[in-house]
């Protein structure tokens, strides 16, 4: 095999996975290579929502700068819309507040982006590493391998046949892409249903680009009389906010996305089981299906004909069937090739979880590559790998979970039902308390907890498995009081190993006999875990105007109002909702924290003895030297 490239991760796919786990990987120093069979990004925007875990991981990349000016913008809220009438401006038997930062990250609940835009600054990441490599117009054309090598060839844009062999092979190409479905599936690796409702529909979805009348080009449009301006008819006939329009009898989800300036336009509806797919996606169909909701009755302005949005501004970029479902596959993983992203699950169109899930297996996953490329010791590579798309299907079933549910809002037929939920949310919406949880949609039920199973990389006993919080801080050593969120922190560039010490004391006054207890602690598992990178966070209130610090370490945690006023609020609402005291509050009094560079908690501790007790387990569990 001498006439074979080598790299330690091949990456099937440059999609948002794909350049995701390229992206971690290269910040962790692993050499990989992606091959991409398109010669560029895709135009056509698919996904357009993404959640605040999917923020977070952007963020992790060194994106958050790009996210609210470039990428997208948030969806300020998610309205339920009941009946059958084809009314945008129906009040809402059910709002979700994604523009709040309510949940676990800091981030908005939810965002609406361009997804070609996404996918560019994916690609700068990699194109700025030095151990990252994009080759685009690539065909795979088979796939062999051993105990310890994953073999390809594949086609370069010349049509010349290339070798390169990898310790992994990472799928990240798709529900209809070579690795599974030639490579995996003769081998016994399937698609199953999700879920116990096997969700699987036809849809049609469509993306317009509106450019609004103005008095000039539509003269004879009636609501100029009215006083309205181009920007109000754009917001009356496409609001701002996104809707699930349950409508038993043609159910449909649309709002806006991207940047409010782009005015790109989202609407998705279900094809009957009589109905065709492509037939549906036709001009006289989409007519006849979406013209009604963008078409007022006079009445709504005194008037006495109807107001129809004018066709001839609506451009057209997309109108295409598409057929959703809720599946995964039975293994993600086998031997040394791994399926991620839509190659391993794909979801409904209820829950913007398409992109986000697929950011989440590969955030999880780098890590550990990243141990099993750089050990130096061979490791039970099947075992970790394993556990990675365990630990991954508790997350998706959550996801899935919260999907399902709204789709269930959106799909549901019988009229029974549909009286019993609006009476039931409408119920519980006159509680103020009870209102607000169930605006916080699926943030409600609070950060990922996994349960562990054997060969899961966390400890249970420990306070373990949870998504660790990200609030917002300073560093007490700046003297301009500049905030950064804590992930950024942690998980500064600097910082060389893959798991992370972070210390929250209660008071100033913890400082220096917890600097000492670290200082004293004799290294343990050096490869995984420096004691010297620990991230010390402290609360505001007990740090005195122009306190010193110790080291460029040591953190105090930052209010709204400050971040409200700080460049990273920029393009996003001012943070409703944060807990500044959230990482405090959910360890409990645990004053040591091991973190890995998924966000995931592998230990809690009370005491540095227990930090040292859990750090040795680390090392028993990652025997890398």
């Amino acid at each position: 095999m001498d006439d074979y490239e080598q790299t330690d991760v091949l990456i099937c796919g440059c999609g948002p996975t794909g350049a995701m786990l390229s992206g971690y990987l290269g910040r962790m120093g692993i050499r990989n290579i992606v091959l991409e069979k398109e010669p560029d990004i895709t135009t056509d925007p698919r996904g357009i929502a993404l959640d605040d875990d999917g923020i977070r991981a952007l963020q992790g990349l060194g994106l958050y700068e790009h996210v609210f000016v470039d990428i997208g913008s948030t969806i300020p809220r998610i309205r339920f819309v009941g009946g059958i009438q084809q009314d945008l401006h129906k009040t809402p038997f059910l709002t979700f507040d994604t523009a709040s930062s309510g949940g676990n990250t800091g981030h908005v609940g939810a965002m609406r982006h361009k997804q070609p835009v996404l996918e560019k600054h994916l690609r700068s990441v990699i194109e700025a590493s030095t151990f990252s490599e994009l080759r685009s117009s690539c065909t795979l054309t088979s796939i062999d391998e051993d105990q310890d090598w994953v073999y390809v060839k594949y086609q370069d844009p010349a049509g010349v046949e290339k070798k390169v062999r990898a310790k992994f092979l990472a799928a990240a190409d798709g529900k209809t892409g070579y690795t599974r479905k030639h490579y995996l599936e003769p081998k016994g690796i399937i698609l199953e249903w999700a879920e116990q409702s096997k969700y699987d529909e036809t849809w049609v979805a469509l993306n317009w680009k509106i450019n609004p009348p103005t008095p000039e080009t539509h003269p004879d449009f009636p609501l100029w009389e009215l006083g309205y301006s181009p920007e109000a008819v754009y917001d009356e006939f496409f609001p701002e906010d996104f809707r699930f329009l349950c409508n038993s009898r043609r159910p449909a989800v649309c709002g806006r996305f991207g940047l409010p300036q782009d005015r790109l336009w989202r609407f998705e509806f279900v094809v009957g089981p009589d109905e065709d797919g492509v037939e549906m996606a036709k001009r006289d169909k989409i007519k006849e299906v979406v013209v009604p909701y963008i078409t007022h009755p006079g009445s709504r302005y005194g008037l006495t004909s109807d107001v129809e949005f004018p066709e001839d501004c609506i451009q057209v970029l997309r109108s295409r069937p598409f057929r959703f479902s809720a599946r995964s596959c039975n293994k993600w993983v086998l031997g040394r090739t791994i399926l991620c992203g839509d190659a391993a699950h794909v979801f409904p169109p209820f829950g913007g979880q398409g992109i986000a899930s697929g950011f989440r297996d590969a955030i999880g996953l780098a890590w550990r590559l990243a141990i099993l490329c750089s050990s130096r010791q061979r490791l039970d590579y099947s075992a970790i790998l394993t556990g990675w798309y365990r630990e991954r299907k508790q997350q998706l079933d959550k996801s899935l979970a919260a999907t399902v549910r709204n789709g269930d809002m959106v799909n549901t037929k019988s009229a029974l039902q549909r009286f019993i939920r609006d009476w039931a949310l409408c119920s519980m919406q006159c509680i103020p308390s009870w209102r607000h949880w169930l605006e916080l949609g699926p943030r409600a039920e609070g950060p990922v907890q996994y349960a562990h199973e054997p060969g899961l990389p966390f400890l249970p006993d420990m306070s373990g498995g949870g998504c660790f919080a990200q609030t917002y801080c300073v560093a007490v050593s700046d003297t301009q009081s500049r905030v950064h969120f804590t992930d950024d922190a942690i998980f500064a560039a600097s910082k060389k190993c893959p798991f992370q010490v972070v210390v929250l004391l209660p008071h100033l006054e913890a400082l220096t006999p917890t600097l000492s207890e670290l200082e004293g602690i004799e290294p343990v598992a050096p490869r995984l875990l420096s004691f010297s990178e620990a991230t010390i966070f402290i609360p505001r209130k007990s740090v005195p105007p122009g306190a010193e610090a110790p080291n460029d370490r040591l953190y105090r945690s930052a209010t709204a109002e400050e971040f409200g006023r700080s460049k990273l609020c920029n393009g996003r609402p001012f943070p409703r909702g944060y807990k500044e005291d959230l990482m405090w509050q959910s360890m409990a009094g645990k004053r040591y924290v091991i973190l890995r560079s998924d966000r995931f908690v592998f230990a809690a501790c009370k005491t540095a003895a227990e930090l040292v007790v859990a750090a040795r387990r680390l090392e028993e569990m990652f025997p890398v030297e």
